[in-house]
């Protein structure tokens, strides 16, 4: 599909960043397949094993529950119809299994990126643009990564093939962002992990928040509003 038409009919124009990505192929985890399954065969079967290693777009750093929108899913989302889609304009590319929805939403001096939640009334802004967005991101995935999730995903909830995974997330991102983010992502996700007893960390909490504002705030950063119809 030609993003175009994505624009076209959201009249909108996705940030040069998100464009580059998508000509290239970053943003599509089905790895150019279109067609339905088989009965015998899966996404986890049949894609994964060939984008492993040469990732799209927060394929593994993204968090467990992360997934890019299809093309035919940002041109055809269906908005809740509790959501005030007349005074919030959103633009969806990315969901959780819960159904929550990250978004670039209109502002007064531009677009930036929310999270929506399904179940509440709430959504936050979380960065000032796709860019900031991907690095926070990508910090988020190495902090208080929780067993339970790993061993649902790596034999023995082995943080170590986690780690693996997330450096070949970053070896495809790299030539993408700002030359800062990638040697800050590359510190830090070259670095032997710690453990507590429900969880592994690359950074501290105080790393984290401390990248985040130096990096990353703005005035709105992390505000919540209410997106459903009085």
């Amino acid at each position: 599909m030609n993003i175009e038409v994505i624009e076209k009919k959201y009249d909108f124009i996705f940030p040069e960043l998100f464009k580059k990505l998508w000509s290239n192929g970053m943003l599509d985890w089905m790895n150019g397949r279109t067609t339905p399954f088989s009965i015998n065969e899966n996404w986890e079967k049949t894609i994964y094993p060939k984008i492993k290693n040469n990732p799209p777009l927060l394929l593994h750093s993204g968090g467990f529950d992360f997934e890019i929108l299809k093309a035919e899913e940002i041109l055809n989302f269906q908005f809740d119809e509790l959501w005030d889609i007349e005074t919030h304009e959103f633009v969806p590319f990315a969901k959780t299994e819960e159904g929550n929805v990250y978004a670039f939403y209109k502002e007064e001096r531009g677009y930036v990126i929310v999270y929506i939640w399904n179940d509440m009334n709430e959504t936050e802004i979380i960065a000032k643009n796709f860019e900031d967005f991907v690095f926070r991101k990508m910090l988020e995935a190495i902090f208080d990564v929780d067993k339970d999730d790993l061993k649902a995903d790596y034999k023995d909830g082995n943080f170590e093939e986690y780690q693996k995974d997330l450096l070949n997330d970053l070896k495809t991102i790299k030539p993408y962002i700002n030359q800062k983010y990638g040697d800050i992502l590359t510190e830090f996700y070259n670095r032997k992990s710690t453990e507590n007893m429900f969880s592994f960390s690359l950074i501290s909490k105080e790393e984290l928040v401390e990248t985040i504002e130096k990096y990353l705030s703005f005035k709105e950063l992390d505000m919540v509003f209410e997106h459903e119809l009085s």
